[in-house]
């Protein structure tokens, strides 16, 4: 009976941590311990940590406003160069990126938490009443509803329809390239050059977060 007691105790131990995200010790030899950009990765570890049991729209409303809090920096400042899309490690580490970078590592976060990949689009829209491009990332579980808008410009999850200062150009993932037709239905088109986003593919096939 002893023994019988202690396999529950060890298995009620092992339910609560797993499914525990960890940071890939593969980063380890790029972060010092105790650095800044250690200290923000760590914390953004345990936030994931804490909200895994939130319901989907709550974990997309604290994901988009715990990513919105990291100031923006230019592509220039940060690496040199004008068209640079950061993976999830580099923006943490680097504690900024520009609207790009603030999609990739949303959508990181989000597929960690659950919300399958097929549904996450990063989308390229038109800032109608500033003007300029810009990027926002596109969440649409429900194809018969508008997709919802995470933008770091914005605290407010909307849907696109909602955003009347947002026109949209074309919406991607790894799945493919679209268009959006009267704010619901998507449209596949032709796959669109993006040199940046060829070869983030290639830098992310290292994971920043592994998971117990």
């Amino acid at each position: 009976m002893f023994i019988k007691y202690i396999f529950i105790i060890l298995f009620l131990c092992i339910q609560l941590i797993a499914g525990e995200f960890y940071i890939n010790p593969y980063f380890f030899d790029k972060l010092k311990k105790d650095s800044k950009s250690y200290k923000i990765i760590n914390h953004y570890v345990n936030f994931l940590n804490a909200i895994q049991d939130d319901d989907d729209k709550i974990k997309v409303e604290k994901v988009n406003r715990y990513i919105n809090k990291i100031i923006p920096q230019y592509d220039a400042y940060n690496y040199k160069n004008e068209e640079y899309w950061a993976t999830p490690f580099e923006f943490f580490s680097s504690a900024g990126g520009d609207c790009e970078d603030y999609v990739i590592a949303k959508m990181y976060s989000l597929e960690k938490l659950g919300i399958s990949k097929k549904n996450m689009y990063m989308s390229a829209v038109k800032e109608k009443f500033i003007g300029g491009d810009h990027m926002v990332l596109s969440i649409q579980i429900d194809k018969n509803t508008p997709p919802l808008v995470l933008d770091n410009l914005s605290t407010r999850v909307l849907p696109i329809d909602k955003r009347v200062d947002l026109e949209p150009v074309f919406m991607f993932n790894e799945y493919g390239f679209y268009k959006l037709e009267n704010h619901k239905k998507l449209i596949e088109i032709k796959k669109i050059n993006l040199p940046a986003y060829e070869k983030l593919k290639e830098k992310e096939k290292i994971n920043l977060l592994l998971e117990r």
